[in-house]
């Protein structure tokens, strides 16, 4: 026997109205008196149905069945004039199936709730929180509902979401009621038509009452048509072509008149409940004509012959959403505009939409800034949205990317964005730099994906997705996280894509992964490792050009690809370039060039071969860490890829004059907790105005690392945020007006050691009369050894001595050990930070075969040997000014290398 699910839903409205509008009263006990209490009856018309409701004290006959005067008794009165043993025998089937979901545990709320879960049309996904328990049985012509005091939340938002569900299920049961009249007695496929009909204009108007009362948007009548026609039509597709030609020829005529009689229902329960949901509810008996009806009509039509319910407007509303990716920079054509192409190419008329219009500019150029202090968030260089295109593009180009978005941030504001430009096609490509800077995993990036789209929802209920897995980079050594996150993010967006999905959302996935070559070990469709260059433009709007064809049946198919002749980025020799002594030391500069990516420099000392060389991000470059009097040799090229760079500039040069202050004495370094450096220092030896100190960390352990620099003031500072068990190199500046000056070193550190271990297994070998190789087993917690050397010919009156040239490595080599190496005697301690081992078992290098102790015009022994071969990680201040970027900016980039995992 079918379950009487009208009935159920119009019993279940009133009892969610009765309990839902029990507010606060005087009295604890009066809550059942909140809503009214009235039991007068009221004539009422066939097939329709009226409500007594309040305090079972004023129940009449009825207040035998509470067990108090103050609990609610909702009694459903219908005229059953017309159908009366129709109406009976659903009545009691309905009592019979919540006495059994009772018998099962079930509370009475959760009975209806069962009901409730059939109806939804996938408009909005509400969860509902309205719990109660009592009872309910047949009185005559009657459904007697009676709700204990003490099961009435009286919560504003408990009832109002109870409300809804209520009305909700009032429509129901009108729908229900109605269809099965339009179509007459014992008409064929009139159950599960109606069933559809009514469940869906019933769930529809729930989950429009749940939207206004969360504060999200309630769409239109477009968007409120396709819900319906989609649920209707999917309900009865597989029913087969008699099934379908009944539902459309019903609809001809019935759909109007369920339609006009829900809208009726709303505007009756709309002057019951009172102002408060006057405003839903009139909205939605107003959007309830004979024009939807009529529109509902051809969407199910579109629906049953296999189209989308509702055609695309006759131009499309299409936000980008994204990183850098999707932004692009300065001089580049952007894979928006490649895919803006395909759509003028396709005849599909497109208004891209959002806050933006330009690209990522480059970098102004600036001095060097002082490093922020402890806690101190880097200063915001603010959006940055006014860079051109390549040359001669001109298009549609708002969108809403920029540079180093994560979904993180994206899903806060997306919903402000798609109120104010109401896009009907979102383009959404994000999550690289979530997972890449360490703000989540592949699970909470994909939370965030979510969000967004959840969010977008809230603004434009029946906007449509397209959105991109991650494209992999070319690996960063140390990030072999960020290829496993990747892999799983991608895998688990293919799995949510379909749950997202509803009948008036779509979300389908855009797969950049495959279609961008771009992978760990090679990324030829990149010019750094990830961002497009022109073929990776192609490519990335190739893969959005498949799925808007493919899933939303846009254009004729992708562009043939690769197109012929791809633009080469200019790289033309920097014009302008001069350098000059500056407080800093030497500042070089030279005028930009449209479109760069940013600029090799390099540099050395005049009269040296070698040159250093780096990257900057605009056209300055500082030369910081450099005495007074020195030349220095400057040459400039321009980049337009890590493969793509243009012929080096001549050659300038300045003699640095710094006015900077020399670097403060190092008292002191030492691991802090678990994650931390602690760093003590005295100021400099001559007096000198100082702003701030600065310390410079280095993560030896980390391959592609940069420096990181904090500043502090007073005589100490600890960081903390490390990775406990790696090495750091430290080292302090001082900065004053003129900026950074030369650092000191202090003792490398180990994060989360303690006291190292004593080193054992000291070995020497003689590799001549002057010099030696020594190697020892490491120890524990050791960030670095420092080598002790004693003469051994003096009858021991000469202590060991030790300088600060800290190795890194277990093997290390000394040369220049005259007379000869069998005079002195090493032993190597370990150290981390000042924290140091007890020494190690001491050597003496043995008389090499066939020489002889010589000792040379008698000169006295050399207790100054020097390091043969060193460390093969060692870094001192030399390597720091390679590390550190010419720019003085303190993050240097190695050139060929990206950052640590982010697109910035």
């Amino acid at each position: 026997m079918r379950r009487p699910g009208w009935l159920t839903a119009l019993v279940l409205a009133v009892t969610l109205l009765t309990a839902g509008m029990a507010e606060p009263a005087e009295a604890a006990g009066e809550a059942c008196a909140t809503a009214g209490s009235n039991f007068a009856s009221q004539t009422i018309a066939e097939n329709t149905a009226a409500l007594r409701m309040g305090c079972a004290r004023d129940a009449g006959a009825l207040r035998s069945l509470a067990n108090s005067d103050t609990d609610m008794v909702a009694a459903i009165d219908f005229n059953t004039a017309q159908r009366p043993d129709e109406w009976q025998r659903q009545m009691r089937q309905m009592v019979d199936t919540v006495r059994a979901d009772k018998d099962k545990g079930l509370t009475l709320s959760e009975s209806f709730d069962l009901q409730a879960q059939k109806s939804n049309v996938d408009f909005y996904d509400r969860q509902s929180d309205v719990r109660f328990d009592g009872s309910i049985r047949v009185v005559g012509d009657s459904l007697v509902i009676v709700i204990p005091a003490g099961e009435v939340n009286a919560s504003s938002n408990w009832w109002q979401k109870m409300i809804a569900i209520a009305v909700g299920y009032a429509v129901w049961a009108v729908a229900l009621e109605v269809c099965e009249l339009s179509f007459g007695p014992a008409a064929p496929f009139a159950v599960p038509i109606c069933a559809a009909v009514s469940a869906g204009l019933a769930g529809l108007t729930g989950d429009l009452l749940n939207s206004y009362f969360d504060g999200r948007s309630m769409g239109d009548a477009e968007v409120w048509k396709e819900a319906i026609a989609v649920f209707v039509a999917s309900a009865v597709v597989g029913l087969g072509s008699a099934a379908r030609e009944s539902l459309k020829a019903w609809a001809a005529e019935g759909m109007a008149w369920v339609v006009e009689a829900v809208g009726k229902t709303a505007r009756n329960i709309s002057t019951r409940l009172g102002s408060w949901s006057s405003t839903p509810l009139e909205y939605i008996r107003n959007l309830f004509t004979p024009d939807f009806a009529q529109s509902v009509r051809l969407a199910i039509e579109r629906v049953l012959q296999g189209q989308r319910a509702t055609a695309w407007p006759s131009t499309i509303r299409v936000m980008v959403v994204g990183d850098s990716i999707s932004q692009g920079h300065e001089g580049d054509y952007t894979w928006r505009y490649r895919l803006w192409q395909w759509f003028q190419e396709n005849n599909v008329s497109v208004d891209f939409v959002g806050p933006y219009h330009g690209t990522f500019t480059p970098d102004q150029p600036s001095p060097p800034k002082p490093p922020p202090f402890v806690g101190e968030k880097p200063a915001d260089q603010g959006i940055r949205v006014d860079g051109g295109y390549a040359a001669g593009v001109a298009f549609d180009s708002d969108h809403y990317a920029h540079w180093g978005r994560q979904a993180a941030q994206i899903k806060d504001d997306i919903r402000r964005q798609v109120e104010t430009y109401q896009p009907d096609l979102v383009l959404l490509a994000a999550g690289f730099n979530d997972m890449g800077w360490f703000v989540s995993d592949e699970n909470g990036t994909l939370d965030s994906v979510e969000t967004i789209i959840d969010q977008a929802r809230a603004a434009r209920p029946g906007v449509d997705f397209a959105v991109a897995t991650v494209p992999h980079r070319s690996k960063i050594g140390g990030r072999d996280d960020l290829i496993t996150k990747t892999d799983n993010f991608n895998r688990l967006l293919a799995n949510a894509a379909p749950r997202w999905s509803k009948a008036i959302s779509q979300v389908e996935v855009v797969d950049w992964q495959k279609g961008y070559s771009c992978a760990p070990a090679a990324c030829p469709a990149a010019y750094d490792g990830l961002h497009p260059n022109a073929f990776g433009e192609y490519q990335l709007a190739t893969a959005f050009e498949q799925t808007l064809h493919d899933r939303y049946d846009l254009g004729r198919g992708p562009i043939p690809f690769p197109p012929e002749n791809l633009p080469v980025r200019p790289t033309p020799v920097p014009a302008g370039l001069k350098a000059e002594s500056s407080p800093q030391g030497v500042t070089v500069t030279w005028d930009p060039v449209y479109g760069a990516f940013g600029y090799d420099v390099r540099s050395r000392i005049a009269g040296q071969t070698a040159w250093s060389e780096g990257r900057v991000n605009s056209n300055r470059t500082d030369t910081t860490w450099t005495v007074d009097g020195i030349r220095w040799e400057y040459q400039v090229r321009t980049v337009g890829g890590d493969n793509v760079k243009g012929p080096w500039s001549g050659t300038v040069s300045a003699v640095a004059h710094p006015k900077t202050a020399p670097p403060p004495r190092i008292l002191a370094s030492r691991p802090s907790g678990q994650d931390g450096i602690e760093l003590e220092i005295a100021p400099p030896d001559y007096p000198t105005t100082i702003d701030r100190y600065e310390v410079i960390l280095f993560d030896k352990d980390t391959p592609g690392a940069w420096l990181t620099g904090t500043g502090f003031r007073g005589n100490s500072v600890k960081v903390y945020g490390l990775k406990p068990g790696h090495r750091y190199l430290v080292a302090a500046a001082t900065w004053n007006a003129a900026g950074g000056g030369l650092p000191a070193l202090a003792r490398p550190v180990m994060v989360g050691g303690g006291i190292p271990a004593t080193p054992t297994g000291l070995r020497v070998t003689t590799v001549d009369p002057t010099t030696v190789e020594l190697d020892w087993t490491g120890a524990k917690s050791a960030a670095g050894y420092r080598l002790w050397v004693s003469n051994v010919k003096d009858g021991g009156t000469t202590p060991p001595e030790a300088d600060e040239n800290i190795i890194e490595d277990t093997h290390h080599g000394v040369g220049f050990l005259f007379p000869g190496v069998w005079n002195f005697e090493f032993c190597v301690t370990a150290v981390n930070g000042s924290l140091e081992s007890d020494k190690s078992n001491c050597v003496i290098p043995p008389h090499p075969d066939g020489s002889a102790p010589t000792n040379p015009g008698d000169s006295a022994l050399n207790l100054s040997p020097s390091a043969r071969t060193a460390a093969s990680d060692a870094v001192d201040i030399g390597s720091l000014t390679t590390l550190r970027n010419p720019d003085g900016t303190g993050s240097p980039v190695a050139v060929g290398v990206g950052g640590n995992g982010g697109d910035r």
